[in-house]
């Protein structure tokens, strides 16, 4: 590593300024899958090319810029609504979240090991994080802080199928590249969902009219375990909510995190002169670690009655769904879910979090904030219950964890480029990448 970086001089380095101000409009034009990168070999098709040089990973620096586009903390959450509610206690992303808990978590790996980058723990400290040039020193700090290591050498993937698709196989966790995989949590959002759609009475989805009324159309539209909530009039049995469209409206909501994650990955690639791309040609439950074959990221899995494939539940320790084995039961699933969402702003800027407007009176904030009432959260505690014991899983129709997108980078071989491409192809970031990013480095060639 350079030893400016070291020192604390990170945003200084003509490298990182280099990626900091590269127009954004130009890195939204210029985004492109851009695969081949330097020791790479291509047999098959029209583009057939053996690189002549070795494989060169990405550098500490290139990594940690990368991990910020993608997850790094930006300051607090502003949720300018009627009800800004639990939104407003969360922190700020680079990604968009819906309901604002960011429950989607970046795994990668490289040639050193498997990877989590702990955003969730991360705090803020102002208002726009990384808003001096000073700032910026502290993007080199949240990677090496919140990056935790969770194995030595690459991620266990076959380099076939079912594990990767065969287009894939020639490309896909090569030596040099890093693989970056987001994997999102429906679980706890789920939860906090439901609280919305049904309590009634803390009117933030949902009015006088009563909560809606959710029904198990694959039990023969029977109530996922409400009724007695519908004919005390708490849920209204004219709103009815099937449970597969319920489950629906969450896995939509969520798994767009990841998307919005690779795209940011893309911009920043381009601004860096990287190339790569992203891509969903893979087995999710091969790379999460579902096959005996297979350790992937080494996630937890549990098996029902029903579904042919098993379920993943979490990375024990590192990333857990809210649900069992990691909860005795789903009574206290829902409990630590919607933990934040009935936290006061007192108990928020007391742990040391950054409150975004004006309004001194914490106190006046909260009394117009709806909160959950003690009938919603015991409604969702008897949807959840119903749901793990009819299905043996949290949530019903879906798996608790997502993984549908890879976003692999690598140092473009310029090469096969140019002997393929015409002008365009690359942008002039690639070309100059390597006198920019790694002045003096002469890439070895490979033996003939």
């Amino acid at each position: 590593m350079n030893d400016e970086s070291k020192s604390g001089n990170f945003a200084t380095l003509p490298q990182v300024e280099a990626a900091w101000n590269y127009p954004l409009f130009d890195a939204i034009m210029g985004r492109r899958s851009r695969r081949f990168g330097l020791g790479m070999e291509l047999n098959v098709g029209p583009f057939g090319y053996k690189s002549d040089k070795e494989p060169y990973p990405l550098d500490e620096i290139e990594t940690a810029l990368l991990v910020a586009a993608a997850t790094a903390t930006t300051g607090p959450i502003l949720c300018e609504g009627e009800y800004p509610g639990g939104m407003v206690k969360t922190v700020g992303k680079p990604h968009s979240s819906a309901i604002g808990s960011h429950r989607t978590q970046l795994f990668f790996t490289n040639d050193t090991g498997v990877y989590m980058v702990k955003s969730q723990d991360a705090k803020m400290s102002k208002m726009r994080e990384y808003e001096s040039l000073d700032d910026r020193n502290r993007v080199l700090d949240f990677y090496r802080k919140y990056t935790v290591k969770l194995q030595d050498g690459r991620l266990d993937l076959p380099s076939k199928e079912p594990g990767i698709f065969a287009h894939n196989h020639w490309v896909t966790n090569k030596p040099g590249t890093t693989l970056f995989m987001p994997v999102t949590d429906i679980s706890k959002d789920l939860i906090k969902l439901m609280i919305n759609m049904c309590d009634s009475k803390s009117g933030r989805y949902v009015h006088e009219t009563g909560g809606y009324y959710v029904v198990d159309e694959r039990r023969g539209m029977k109530p996922a375990g409400c009724e007695k909530w519908a004919k005390n009039g708490f849920l209204n049995k004219n709103k009815l909510l099937p449970l597969g469209r319920l489950e629906k409206i969450i896995v939509s909501w969520l798994t767009a995190e990841g998307a919005f994650m690779g795209q940011l990955l893309q911009l920043a690639m381009a601004s860096m002169g990287l190339g790569g791309w992203l891509h969903g040609g893979f087995t999710p439950l091969v790379a999460l670690g579902g096959t005996p074959a297979c350790k992937g990221l080494g996630f937890r899995f549990v098996q029902n009655k029903e579904d042919l494939f098993p379920n993943p539940v979490g990375r024990e320790g590192f990333f857990e769904g809210f649900c069992p084995p990691f909860y005795k039961d789903m009574d206290a699933a829902v409990d630590a879910a919607i933990a934040g969402m009935t936290m006061g702003m007192e108990e928020w800027e007391a742990r040391g979090m950054v409150k975004p407007h004006k309004k001194p009176d914490n106190a006046t904030f909260d009394a117009l904030t709806p909160q959950a009432s003690e009938e919603g959260i015991q409604c969702v505690k008897d949807i959840c219950k119903y749901i793990y014991e009819e299905y043996g899983k949290f949530p019903a129709h879906n798996d608790t964890m997502h993984l549908l997108y890879f976003i692999q980078v690598c140092h473009a071989d310029v090469d096969f480029y140019d002997a393929y491409f015409k002008d365009g192809a690359l942008l002039d970031m690639h070309r100059n990448h390597f006198n920019l990013w790694h002045p003096g480095v002469e890439i070895p060639r490979r033996k003939p």
